[in-house]
């Protein structure tokens, strides 16, 4: 994977599976120009591990990805919100004098919208309750967990190093 590309599947990782991370900062960079390829990308892979793992195949599969692409979008917004909300708190910390009031405020509007995160997943558990059997809900809420845990992991592994052969043919392309 390019370096270059690595902070992008990472924001759009934590678009989708920002609320279950439970990151204290963020990224704010802005979207990148194939933030939608990436995006599809990560819904592909989680789509074809929940096929994978839930033994999912034809109208089945089709009702759960339709739910999921649902409360996708809703994610996606209001961790867009959080972390245009977090960029604002830090920088109102780094004032002089920060105010007060502002701070309330962020801190009310962040936590508000942790909480919003937060029943949105109840949300969307719920909504796969006519598709899935309580045993499966249960076994999504670890698959949703753990996904986002090796999405994470191979995020943050660090990119391998080159030798200089390697760097001159990569040059010379």
């Amino acid at each position: 994977m390019k370096m270059k590309n690595k902070p992008l599947i990472l924001l759009i990782f934590f678009i989708f599976y920002g609320s279950s991370i439970g990151l204290a900062e963020p990224l704010h960079k802005p979207p990148h120009p194939n933030h939608e390829r990436i995006k599809e990308r990560l819904v592909t892979l989680r789509n074809w591990k929940l096929m994978e793992t839930f033994n999912l195949s034809g109208e089945r599969a089709n009702r759960v990805f339709n739910i999921l692409a649902k409360f996708d979008d809703k994610r996606e917004n209001l961790i867009l919100k959080r972390r245009r909300l977090y960029k604002t708190l830090r920088d109102e910390l780094r004032m002089a004098r920060p105010s007060e009031k502002v701070l309330r405020n962020l801190i009310r509007e962040i936590t508000g919208l942790n909480i919003e995160l937060a029943k949105l997943h109840r949300e969307e558990v719920k909504a796969l309750s006519p598709v899935f059997t309580v045993e499966e809900q249960a076994r999504y809420l670890l698959f949703s967990e753990r996904f986002a845990k090796e999405v994470r992991r191979f995020l943050m592994r660090p990119a391998p190093r080159m030798n200089d052969q390697g760097l001159r043919k990569r040059l010379q392309r």
